[in-house]
C-alpha cells in the first residue's frame, strides 16, 4: 500500500512537472501572437474598456470593493451585444438572489459552524451541478459566490449582513451595467443562441458524473476552509470566491467520469495564472505609480492581454482568465491607485495560498484515468 502511495505521488509530481512545461510552451506563443487577430484585438480593447469603465464608475461612487464592479464588468463580456446582455442579465439576477439569500443565512449560520459548513457544501454542490445542465448555469453559479462571500464576510459582525448584501449587489450591477454599456458600443448586436444544456432530469443517470463532480467540489471547497480558518489566515473571502470559481468550471466535457489529469490540468493553469498575474501586479505596485489614467491604463492593458490569452487557440485560456482576475484584485485596493505594495502582496498570497489547497485536495479526491478505466469495466460485468 505504501508502495502504491509512493508511486501515485511521483507520477503525479512528473505530470504535473509535464503540465507546467506545456502551458509555459502554450502561454508562450499565445503572447507572440499578440495583436495579430484582428477578432481577439478587438475583444480585448472590449474588455478593457469596461473594466475602466467599472473601475472610474466605482471609485467615482465611493463604493466598498471596486475590484468587484471591474471583475463583474470582465466576467459579463461576451462575443456581442445581445450576448454581454444576456451574461450581464443572468450575473445580476443570481448576484440579487445569492445576496439574499447569505443575508437571510446570516442570521443564523455565523453561530452554528457545522450548519455553516453544511451550508457551504450544499450551496457550492448546486451551483457546480447547475452550472453543467442548466441554460442559466451562470445565474446559478453567482448565486453560490455571492451568498457564500455574503456569510463569511458576515461571520464577526452578522449586523453587517444588510449592508454587505447591498454593497455586493450595488457592485455587480455597476460591473454588469459596464460592461453592456461598452458592448454595444464597440461590438455588433445580435443575439447569440441560447446555450444547450442537458437539463435536471438525469442526475442520477446519464448525468451522474456531474453529480459526482459537485459532490467532491463541496468536499473541497469546506475542506480548504477549514485549513484556512485553522491557520487563522486573512483573505478568506478573496479565497473563497478563488475557489468556487476554479471548482464550478466545467471538467466533464464528454459525459463521461473526469479524470484526475482533466482537474490537474484546470487547477495548474488557475494557479499558474494567478502566480503570472499577481507578480506582474506586484511589478507594477513596485513602480509606485501615483497618476491615476496611468494607473487606469495598466489595468487596461493587463485586462486586453488576459482577454487575449483566454480567447486564444492554445488552449491555455484558463491562465488568461485567472491573470487577468488576480491583477484587477492586487492592483484595485482602494478609492485610488495604492501607496503600498503589501496589500496586493497579501492578497496574492490568499489566492495562491487558496489555490494550492485546492490543488492537493483535488488530486486526492479525483481519480485517475486507470481507476476510471477499472470502475467503467466493473460496471459493464
Amino acid at each position: 500500500m505504501t508502495w502504491r502511495f509512493g508511486k501515485e505521488v511521483a507520477d503525479t509530481a512528473i505530470e504535473s512537472v509535464d503540465i507546467v512545461l506545456d502551458t509555459l510552451a502554450r502561454f508562450g506563443r499565445e503572447l507572440g501572437e499578440l495583436g495579430e487577430a484582428p477578432d481577439r484585438t478587438r475583444q480585448g480593447i472590449v474588455a478593457a474598456c469596461a473594466v475602466m469603465l467599472a473601475t472610474f464608475l466605482a471609485l467615482l461612487l465611493e463604493i466598498q470593493s471596486p475590484w468587484w464592479a471591474a471583475i463583474s464588468a470582465f466576467m459579463s463580456l461576451s462575443a456581442t451585444g445581445g450576448g454581454s446582455l444576456r451574461r450581464g442579465i443572468l450575473r445580476l439576477t443570481g448576484t440579487v438572489a445569492g445576496a439574499l439569500l447569505g443575508f437571510v443565512m446570516a442570521r443564523w449560520l455565523p453561530y452554528d459552524h457545522l450548519a455553516l459548513y453544511l451550508f457551504m457544501a450544499g450551496v457550492t454542490m448546486l451551483g457546480v451541478i447547475a452550472m453543467q445542465v442548466s441554460p442559466h448555469g451562470l445565474a446559478w453559479l453567482f448565486l453560490c459566490i455571492t451568498s457564500i462571500l455574503v456569510l463569511l464576510e458576515s461571520l464577526t459582525n452578522p449586523l453587517q449582513a444588510a449592508s454587505i448584501a447591498y454593497y455586493r449587489t450595488f457592485e455587480v450591477g455597476i460591473g454588469v451595467l459596464s460592461a453592456i454599456i461598452v458592448a454595444n458600443l464597440l461590438q455588433d448586436w445580435h443575439r447569440e443562441p441560447t446555450p444547450t444544456a442537458p437539463g435536471w432530469r438525469h442526475l442520477l443517470g446519464a448525468q451522474w458524473p456531474v453529480v459526482l463532480h459537485g459532490v467532491r467540489s463541496a468536499i473541497a471547497v469546506c475542506a480548504v476552509l477549514a485549513i484556512w480558518m485553522a491557520l487563522e489566515l486573512s483573505e478568506v473571502v478573496e479565497m473563497a470566491i478563488t475557489i468556487t470559481v476554479v471548482m464550478a468550471a466545467p471538467v466533464v466535457t464528454d459525459g463521461g467520469f473526469a479524470t484526475r489529469h482533466a482537474v490537474a490540468v484546470r487547477s495548474l493553469q488557475r494557479f499558474m495564472g494567478c502566480l503570472l498575474g499577481g507578480v506582474v501586479a506586484i511589478l507594477c505596485l513596485a513602480l509606485d505609480v501615483t497618476s491615476f489614467p496611468w494607473w487606469l491604463a495598466m489595468i487596461g492593458a493587463a485586462v486586453w492581454v488576459g482577454m487575449h490569452i483566454q480567447l486564444g487557440p492554445h488552449g491555455v485560456g484558463y491562465v488568461g482568465i485567472q491573470a487577468a482576475f488576480v491583477f484587477i484584485v492586487t492592483l484595485i485596493q482602494g478609492a485610488s491607485p495604492p501607496d503600498s505594495i503589501m496589500p496586493g502582496v497579501d492578497r496574492l498570497a490568499g489566492i495562491t495560498g487558496g489555490l494550492a489547497i485546492l490543488l492537493v485536495i483535488s488530486l486526492l479526491l479525483w481519480p485517475s484515468a486507470q481507476e476510471v478505466a477499472e470502475e467503467n469495466a466493473s460496471a459493464q460485468e
